[in-house]
This record gives structure tokens, sequence and C-alpha cells, in this order.
């Protein structure tokens, strides 16, 4: 507005001195060099036009050129003031594998002497035997004893008998637990095998007949035992560590 205000003054001032110099040229003839103002009131009309503009421009040029300040200032805030915040995970806790529980190994109690089970006198005596160095033997049955030693084993509570599997060998072990009131029918039968293999080994390998008839009959109290072998004397000592 202070602008126009200076321009309408310029323009009035410039108009009053075209008047003043239009009146002079009526009274007077020695002016005309003093007409010099319009030229000045000339080059002084256009500063009017020419700020004019810049000044109505200016105030609008403000207002554009600040918004786009406010809305670029926005976004580049808003990052920094709220910044994303990482997911926080609880780790999962991995369970333990349960271990079953190891059962205890059983321990079985190791049987005393009193308590171990022993084998009856006849087959501990026959076992003992049977661990020296003998000829391969083989056992009779009920019907063989009946018929080599004439002994019935319905008289006999229990009994080893062994005789040789091959015809070189005359090593021979009777071993028994005779029942009451037997033992003298037992006896017998004994004695009748030992006088038929005395006769058989009479004419056949003397070595054998020599064992034939150094043979060992031995009897404590129940038990007897009959042995022809060159280890006669330790089956006795065998039969009387388990029957006496």
């Amino acid at each position: 507005m202070n602008h126009r205000f200076l321009a309408l003054a310029l323009a009035g001032t410039l108009t009053l001195g075209m008047l003043t110099a239009c009146g002079g040229g009526d009274g007077t003839s020695e002016t005309p060099n003093t007409v010099t103002t319009p030229p000045v009131a000339e080059s002084v009309v256009p500063s009017p036009e020419d700020s004019a503009p810049v000044t109505e421009e200016s105030p609008s040029a403000l207002p554009e050129s600040s918004a786009p300040a406010e809305e670029s200032s926005t976004p580049s805030n808003q990052p920094s003031t709220a910044p994303s915040a990482k997911p926080t995970t609880k780790p999962t806790a991995t369970p333990k594998p349960s271990t079953p529980a190891t059962p205890k190994p059983t321990v079985k109690p190791t049987p005393t002497p009193e308590s171990k089970p022993q084998a009856d006198a006849v087959q501990s005596t026959w076992n003992d035997i049977s661990k020296l160095n003998l000829p391969n033997l083989t056992a009779m049955d009920d019907a063989t004893l009946s018929a080599l030693y004439g002994i019935s084993a319905a008289d006999l509570e229990e009994y080893v008998c062994m005789m040789p599997l091959m015809g070189v060998h005359s090593t021979e072990f009777f071993i028994a637990k005779v029942k009451d009131g037997k033992m003298d029918a037992v006896k017998a039968g004994i004695a009748k095998r030992q006088a038929d293999l005395d006769a058989q080994w009479a004419q056949y390998l003397p070595e054998q007949y020599e064992l034939v008839k150094n043979y060992k009959l031995v009897t404590n109290g129940s038990y007897v035992l009959f042995a022809i072998s060159e280890y006669a004397d330790d089956a006795v000592s065998i039969f009387n560590s388990y029957t006496k």
C-alpha cells in the first residue's frame, strides 16, 4: 500500500510540474530551458511500477516456499522418533530326556558249605574216580548187572557199575549203597563176577590179569566198592572219604 501512495504522490507531482510549465510559457519567454522535470518524472514513474509487483508477489511467495518445508520435515522426523522395536522371543526350553532307572542286579547269595547241595556218596565217589587216567568205560544197566553179577537192582538203593568199552582192558568198578539185609547177597554176586574175570584173563594179557588178581573189595556200613584198576588203591581212598 505504501508503494501505491508513493506512486500516486509522484504522479501528482509530475502533473503539477507539467501544469506549471505550461502556465509559465504563456507569461514569459525565457523559461524554455527550465522545463527539465518531465524527464525526471519519467524516470521516477517506472520505479513504482517495478517495485509494486515485487511487493505484491513477495508475500504470496513466502507461504508457497514454507508449505513444502513443513511437509518435508514431518517424514524426516517420524523414523527417528518412532523406532521399530524388535520382537523379543523367549527361547523354548528343551525338555531333558527322562532316563529310566537302571534296575539293580539281583545278587544271588553264595551258598555256604552247609547249604550247598552235595551229591550222594555213591555218585560223589564215582565223580572223583572218573578224574583218574582211566580207559573208556560204559555204564551197566539193571539187566546187564543181573546177567554179569547176579545182583538184583531191587536189593540196592543206588549204584554205579562201569565196564570197559574195549575187550583189551579189565578195568571195572562197582559202587553201591545196599539195602538192609542184602549185603551178603551183593557180596556173593561180586565174588561170582571176580571169579569169571579171573578165568577170562588167566590165559589172556598177563598185565590185565594182574589187575584182576589184585582187585579191591571194601565195605563201609551199607556201602560197598569193587575195583579192578591200576588206580584201585586211589579208588579205595576216595570211597572211604565219602562213606566212613
